[in-house]
């Protein structure tokens, strides 16, 4: 069945007699269960109510007959999400009619077989689709190395279950109402250079899209429009390795446990921070993704009519930005693999602003060497202080990527850096005071011990406040005075200690917390116990800890090279 230009179709007439591709400039398949659930209910509440079901506007482009193929072929320009969710959705209730001969004959007409499926994402998508219809039981999860795959695995299980208890009648009613009852408005383009750009209106308007598609969109509709299509294939190329990092990195990050607040946006963004130099006249340490988009777009805006200069842009952009992808990802991969970076990576965690000059850092093979000075900048300056500068710390990842500054004057940049916001004067005076709260708190008592936990125990362990934080004895009898709220919180009166063992022991007093102390797989804290038992422990010994620890401290994250 030929589409037309503009009409109405049900979803059974659409794969009837066609296939759909989806092109590479299209994202990946990314709907979660809370929205294939959602049309799940849809679909339930119509036929309940005996209506049809109208599911949006679809956009496609006709492409010249591949073979002896008797069906059209169309590139899905805008809805292949409904579309995808459709297809894994009707395949999933064709598996479950018991007659053969009726299952296949409805396979073969809106399915397709396994070398010709009638939707065929692009790259190795379609193969990973093609192995959910038809051998679904050799889907593993060790094989879902791919978001959209998981995605779409998903799916298939989630449709699978909830199909689970219907009849044969039921499931015929269902595959008869999504074939026959769901209804799309469908817009048939004619060229290219016309799906491209309808493809950015489309998702330019307010729709949900990705910041990477949207981007990847505005760079294939300004090769296509104005370059003749001659960076298509490299855009496409380069995109796919992007996506693929990306997802990459999602894994990682879940297996490490850090970059809690990471998402796809924050690589898109950091690239932009450390890439000054791509856009010297409107550059801004401050700009948001939807402010970096639109000036991506303002810049391809003001070279259209120089081809030379736009293609030149284009590939500057798109080679710097798979680089620093591909690092970023490589970069938390080493985490738990290079000697010294669990520590700072997992137990301490970067700043987010720091990853941008990390990232660039690692790109050349110089963050082995100045992984110790930005410790001492994640501690001093962004934990210790608790602030977040962002405009130095950006400008020097822009001329580490320009300028590719060496590490003697990368190490001077920040340490003038640390003496502009945290000397040592203000880093022993900050140490001295309340820590209890503070983000580093945690990772210094752990490194004055000299322990090497596993991150398991590490994430267990719990700043306690040696003296009860709420007591229920008198600090005056230990030699504290009215001040005690504001003592207490003092790096002296704390140790760390495991939660199971913290939540036993209250507000006692020292001695009444000996036996769990010396449970403790924290040395410190066992030799407390040993300290404690001796007696007089107070608020004498208090202050002595305290004053070691922040001498350890200041050798410790100290900024002499």
């Amino acid at each position: 069945m030929s589409i037309t230009k503009s009409q109405t179709e049900k979803i059974g007439s659409i794969f009837n007699g066609n296939r759909f591709l989806i092109p590479s400039y299209q994202r990946k398949y990314s709907w979660t269960d809370d929205e294939r659930r959602a049309l799940w209910q849809d679909i339930e509440e119509s036929i309940a109510s005996d209506m049809d079901h109208f599911l949006g506007t679809v956009s496609f482009k006709e492409n010249p007959a591949e073979g002896l193929s008797a069906d059209t072929q169309y590139e899905i320009i805008d809805g292949q999400q409904r579309v995808t969710t459709l297809f894994i959705l009707l395949s999933v209730l064709i598996d479950k009619l018991p007659d053969t001969a009726i299952r296949a004959k409805q396979q073969a007409t809106f399915i397709g077989t396994r070398e010709e499926l009638k939707l065929q994402p692009s790259g190795t998508d379609g193969k990973f689709l093609a192995q959910l219809i038809f051998d679904f039981n050799d889907v593993t999860a060790s094989a879902l190395r791919k978001r959209s795959w998981r995605f779409m695995a998903e799916a298939k299980r989630q449709f699978t279950a909830l199909s689970s208890r219907f009849s044969t009648s039921d499931i015929e009613k269902r595959i008869m109402f999504v074939r026959d009852r769901i209804n799309v408005l469908v817009f048939n383009v004619e060229s290219q250079a016309q799906a491209v750009r309808m493809f950015s209106i489309i998702n330019d308007r307010g729709l949900p899209l990705r910041i990477l598609d949207k981007t990847k969109s505005v760079l294939m509709l300004y090769s296509t429009l104005y370059l003749d299509a001659t960076l298509n294939a490299e855009i496409n190329s380069a995109f796919e390795k992007i996506f693929d990092s990306y997802d990459d990195l999602l894994s990682i990050r879940d297996e490490l446990g850090i970059l809690g607040r990471f998402e796809e946006n924050t690589v898109f963004t950091h690239h932009y921070y450390s890439a000054a130099q791509l856009f010297p006249e409107s550059w801004n340490n401050r700009d948001g993704a939807e402010t970096i988009f639109k000036k991506l777009k303002e810049k391809c805006e003001a070279l259209k009519s120089n081809p030379d200069s736009l293609a030149h842009f284009v590939q500057q952009y798109l080679n710097d930005f798979t680089q620093f992808a591909l690092n970023y990802t490589g970069l938390i991969s080493a985490v738990d693999t290079i000697p010294g970076y669990r520590k700072p990576f997992q137990f301490l965690e970067f700043t987010a602003t720091l990853y941008p000059l990390l990232v660039r850092l690692f790109m050349q093979h110089k963050l082995n060497e100045l992984l110790p000075l930005l410790e001492t900048t994640e501690v001093r300056v962004y934990k210790i202080k608790n602030t977040n500068p962002v405009a130095d710390m950006y400008r020097l990842a822009s001329d580490v990527a320009h300028l590719k500054l060496g590490p003697a004057a990368v190490a001077k940049r920040l340490v003038d850096f640390n003496e502009k916001f945290v000397s040592d004067h203000n880093f022993r005076n900050y140490l001295d005071a309340d820590l209890y709260q503070n983000g580093a708190t945690k990772y210094i008592l752990c490194e004055h011990s000299g322990d090497e936990p596993l991150m398991d125990a590490y994430s267990d362990w719990q700043v306690e406040h040696i003296f009860g934080k709420e007591p229920n004895f008198d600090p005056a009898s230990h030699g504290f005075a009215e001040d005690y709220d504001y003592e207490k919180n003092r790096l002296g009166n704390l140790t760390l200690l495991e939660s199971h063992i913290n939540s036993g022991l209250g507000n006692c007093a020292p001695a009444q917390k000996v036996d769990g102390y010396v449970r403790s797989s924290f040395r410190v804290t066992q030799a407390l116990a040993g300290g404690i038992n001796v007696g007089n422990f107070s608020k004498t010994e208090v202050d002595e800890r305290r004053a070691q620890i922040i001498d350890f401290c200041l050798t410790r994250f100290c900024l002499a090279g």
